[in-house]
C-alpha cells in the first residue's frame, strides 16, 4: 500500500509540475492547431502575387481578408473567406475568393471591415486615369458586388489633382463608412450607406488636414462618442514623426486634443511612422509602428491621453521600443483586448527574409511574459512573411493575416494563436463564476460546482496544445459531472461560456490510477 501510494504521490507531482512548466499554456502565443490542422494558411488566387493587407470576423467566426491580385496584366481588388477550421469557404464567391477590377489598372485593397447586416467593404486605392483614386467596394454576403452601393457595388473618390490613397476603413454605428489615407496630407472621407459622400461632414464628405511638408493618414479608430482618430506620420525638413489627429463627428478638427486637433511626436530624430491606432474603452489612444534610427528599426508603440499627451503611465513616458531580433521591424497592426492588454503584429527582416511578429504588451506597457514566456511570438510562413493586419476572435483568439512567399510568388497568408490565460485573470468576463472541482485529479469522472447558476452555458475542454478536445453543451444549475471520456491521462483546461463570455477557466488533471469510481 505505501509503495502505491508514494506512486501515486510520485505521479501527481510530476504531472504538477508538467502543469507548472505550461503555464505559458502552448496556448497564448501558441498556434491554434485546429485552424488547419498546423495555425497556418497560405491561398493563392492566381499564377501571380497575392497579397493580403486586411482582416475581419465576421460574427459567425469566418475570417474575410482583404488585399490584391496580379491577374497577369494588373492587379485587382481580392477578398477571400476562411471558414472558422481555415478552410475557404465555397459560398463566398468561386470557391471562396473574390477579385474585382476597377478601371483595368493597378487597383489596392489595404483594409477590410464587415457592416452590421454581413456585408463587406474594402478600402484601398486605384489608378483612374493618370492618378490613382480612393476606392471603395462593398460586397454582399455571398461576394457578389452590392448594386445598392453606388449602382455597381464601386465608388471611387479623387481628392486632389494629384494621386491619392485609401489605406484603413470603419463603420460608425449607423452605418456609415469612413475611410482614412492621403493625398499629400492627412484625408478623411465619409460616405453615406448608399456610398454617396456625407455632406454633413465638413459640407462635401472630404476632409483634408495638411501637416508638415507632407503627410499620411494609414490607420483609422472611432471612439465612442463618434469622435475619428486618424494616425500616421508627418514629414517635415527631411524628419518623419508619428502624427495622430482627432476629428469631431462633423469633420472639424478636435480643438480638444493637443489645443490644434494634431500631435506629432518624434522618437529617433530621424523616421517614426504609425501604421495602426486603437482606442482604449476609457479614450487613451495607443498606436503602433516603426520608429527607425541610424541602424535599424524597431517596433513602436505608443498610449496618449484623451487629451492628447503622452501617457506616462505607460511605460513612464508614453512610449515603447522593442528590438525583437537585432534586425529591422516593424509593427504594422494592433487589437485592444478585453483586458486592455495590447496584441501586436508585424515583421523582423534578417538579410532578405522576413517572418511574422507578435508581441502582447500589459497595460503598463511592459511585454507580457504570460505571452509565449518572453511577450513575443515569430511564425515563419513559406520563405518569408509579413504579418499586416490583426484581429480578435470572440474566444480571444488571435487572427494575423499578410502574405507568404511560396514556390515563387506572394500569397495570402493567415495565422491563427491561441489566447487562453489558465489564471483566468485576464480573459474571463465581469460575471466571473467561482468553480470548485472535486476530485481533480481524476481517472473516470468528476464533479463541477459553482457559486452561481447556470442557464444554457457550456465547457470546452483543451489539451496542452490548446486543441478542444472535448465539449459539454447546454450546462444548466450549480453543479454537473464532467466524464472522461477516454481522454488520455494528462494536464487540462476548461472554459466555460455563458451569453458568449468567459466566464470561468480552470485546470484539470486526468490520471489512470483509480482515484475516483
Amino acid at each position: 500500500m505505501k509503495s502505491k501510494f508514494n506512486l501515486i504521490a510520485a505521479s501527481f507531482l510530476f504531472i504538477t509540475c508538467i502543469a507548472w512548466q505550461l503555464t505559458s499554456f502552448a496556448q497564448s502565443g501558441s498556434l491554434d492547431l485546429t485552424f488547419d490542422t498546423d495555425g497556418k494558411v497560405t491561398t493563392a488566387i492566381g499564377s501571380g502575387s497575392d497579397v493580403g493587407n486586411g482582416v475581419a470576423i465576421q460574427s459567425d467566426g469566418k475570417i474575410v481578408v482583404a488585399g490584391y491580385s496580379d491577374n497577369g496584366s494588373d492587379l485587382d481588388f481580392a477578398v477571400i473567406r476562411y471558414n472558422s477550421n481555415g478552410s475557404l469557404d465555397t459560398g463566398f464567391g468561386s470557391n471562396g475568393k473574390v477579385t474585382t477590377d476597377i478601371a483595368n489598372d493597378d487597383d489596392y485593397g489595404n483594409s477590410v471591415a464587415i457592416q452590421a447586416d454581413g456585408k463587406i467593404v474594402v478600402a484601398g486605392y486605384g489608378r483612374i486615369s493618370s492618378n490613382n483614386d480612393i476606392v471603395v467596394v462593398r460586397y454582399n454576403t455571398d461576394g457578389t458586388l452590392d448594386v445598392s452601393f453606388d449602382t455597381d457595388g464601386k465608388v471611387t473618390t479623387p481628392i486632389g489633382n494629384s494621386s491619392d490613397y485609401g489605406f484603413a476603413i470603419a463603420i460608425q454605428p449607423d452605418g456609415k463608412i469612413v475611410v482614412a489615407g492621403s493625398s499629400a496630407a492627412f484625408v478623411v472621407v465619409r460616405y453615406n450607406t448608399d456610398g454617396s459622400l456625407d455632406s454633413n461632414f465638413d459640407f462635401d464628405g472630404i476632409v483634408t488636414s495638411a501637416i508638415g511638408n507632407s503627410s499620411e493618414g494609414l490607420s483609422i479608430a472611432l471612439q465612442l462618442n463618434g469622435k475619428i482618430v486618424v494616425a500616421g506620420y508627418r514629414s517635415l525638413n527631411a524628419v518623419v514623426d508619428a502624427a495622430v489627429v482627432r476629428y469631431n463627428t462633423d469633420g472639424s478638427l478636435d480643438l480638444t486634443f493637443d489645443s490644434d486637433g494634431i500631435v506629432t511626436t518624434d522618437i529617433s530624430g530621424f523616421i517614426d511612422r504609425v501604421y495602426s491606432v486603437g482606442v482604449q474603452p476609457d479614450g487613451k489612444i495607443v498606436v503602433a509602428g516603426i520608429s527607425l534610427d541610424s541602424l535599424n528599426s524597431n517596433f513602436l508603440v505608443m498610449r496618449y491621453d484623451t487629451n492628447g499627451t503622452l501617457d506616462p503611465t505607460f511605460d513612464t513616458d508614453g512610449i515603447v521600443t522593442i528590438d525583437v531580433a537585432s534586425y529591422n521591424e516593424s509593427a504594422r497592426s494592433l487589437a485592444i483586448q478585453s483586458d486592455g492588454k495590447i496584441v501586436v503584429t508585424g515583421l523582423s527582416t534578417i538579410g532578405t527574409t522576413s517572418f511574422v511578429v507578435l508581441l502582447r504588451y500589459q497595460t503598463n506597457g511592459s511585454l507580457d511574459n504570460t505571452f509565449d514566456a518572453d511577450g513575443i511570438v515569430t511564425t515563419t510562413i513559406g520563405g518569408s512573411c509579413e504579418g499586416q493586419s490583426i484581429a480578435l476572435q470572440s474566444d480571444g483568439k488571435i487572427v494575423v493575416a499578410g502574405y507568404a512567399l511560396i514556390a515563387g510568388n506572394l500569397d495570402f497568408a493567415v495565422a491563427r494563436y491561441n489566447n487562453i490565460n489558465i489564471t483566468g485573470v485576464n480573459t474571463i468576463s465581469n460575471r466571473a463564476a467561482g468553480i470548485r472541482i472535486y476530485p481533480n485529479p481524476f481517472s473516470k469522472q468528476t464533479t463541477l460546482q459553482s457559486d452561481r447558476i447556470f442557464n444554457n452555458a457550456s465547457l470546452t475542454v483543451f489539451n496542452f496544445l490548446g486543441q478542444p478536445v472535448n465539449e459539454v453543451t447546454n450546462i444548466h444549475g450549480e453543479m454537473f459531472t464532467l466524464y472522461r471520456n477516454n481522454l488520455p491521462a494528462g494536464v487540462y483546461f476548461i472554459r466555460i461560456m455563458e451569453d458568449n463570455e468567459v466566464v470561468a477557466i480552470d485546470k484539470l488533471v486526468i490520471t489512470d490510477y483509480m482515484m475516483n469510481r
